[in-house]
């Protein structure tokens, strides 16, 4: 079950996202002719800038759910790239042979598995030998907003309770060096990145995203659905969003873990 679900409230703030951005750790591995799986692609725009960096390569982009892909279509059309192809796939049985890709990269997908590490064992698998496999994932627990906020507290209870329901790991972040040794990956590189939101822009936009998703994504239902928060209490988390966004003086972080492996 994906916790965060794919409505407008959620994939617009996924969208913001660049290879840049999050697939920096990565970057010095990526030729420009690299054949790259992008692994729980979401609206593809970080898949672009994949596509971008490997000019004369090729990247496929794969998701579970045809809701999406659609959306990640519209991306690599408006961007005009013709080196990506999107595919309809699940990470536990990719339909590559050994060794197809030089990378295998996946941004925040390890988090919603009920198995990461077979997950990642399979990525491996399409890589070639000396290829690479690489991960970033965010670790909810080191989400702390300045000013306290009872609001944003319950909401990080609500969220990974939510999350563990449907059997992840909300922290995956500090799992992923354990999961790549468990994998058979044991030569990992492990970084990390804090995330900030301090400007007007990057604070509004990040408090007011969650404040639309605590109320119209498929968070919101499942953490009802589950017994965590009925509506009332989301509504309460919700204005406790927009407060802290609206406050000048509002400030928040947390830490992506970041794991690149090479393969035997």
């Amino acid at each position: 079950m994906y916790t965060h679900g794919h409505q407008p409230a959620a994939v617009t703030q996924h969208a913001k996202r660049t290879a840049e951005d999050c697939a920096a750790f990565a970057r010095h591995v990526i030729g420009t002719d690299s054949q790259i799986l992008d692994v729980g692609c979401g609206p593809a725009s970080i898949t672009v800038g994949l596509a971008r960096w490997a000019e004369r390569g090729h990247v496929t982009g794969i998701e579970v759910t045809d809701e999406i892909l659609t959306t990640a279509a519209a991306t690599v059309a408006e961007a005009g790239v013709g080196n990506l192809t999107l595919a309809k796939e699940s990470v536990y049985e990719l339909p590559y042979d050994d060794g197809t890709f030089d990378l295998a990269y996946a941004h925040q997908v390890c988090q919603h598995l009920s198995d990461p590490v077979a997950a990642i064992r399979e990525m491996a698998r399409v890589v070639r030998p000396s290829g690479w496999v690489a991960v970033r994932d965010s670790d909810y627990s080191t989400m702390r907003p300045y000013p306290s906020s009872d609001e944003v507290t319950r909401w990080r209870e609500v969220y990974r309770a939510v999350c563990r329901h449907n059997g992840a790991e909300p922290d995956a972040g500090r799992h992923l060096y354990a999961w790549f040794r468990q994998a058979g990956l044991p030569q990992v590189q492990m970084s990390g990145v804090v995330q900030q939101f301090w400007t007007d822009e990057t604070r509004r936009n990040w408090g007011r995203s969650w404040a639309d998703r605590c109320l119209s994504t498929a968070f919101a239902r499942q953490a009802a659905e589950y017994g965590y928060a009925d509506r009332d209490e989301l509504e309460w988390i919700a204005a406790g969003w927009r407060a802290w966004a609206d406050n000048p003086d509002a400030y928040f972080h947390y830490v992506h873990g970041q794991a690149l492996a090479q393969v035997a």
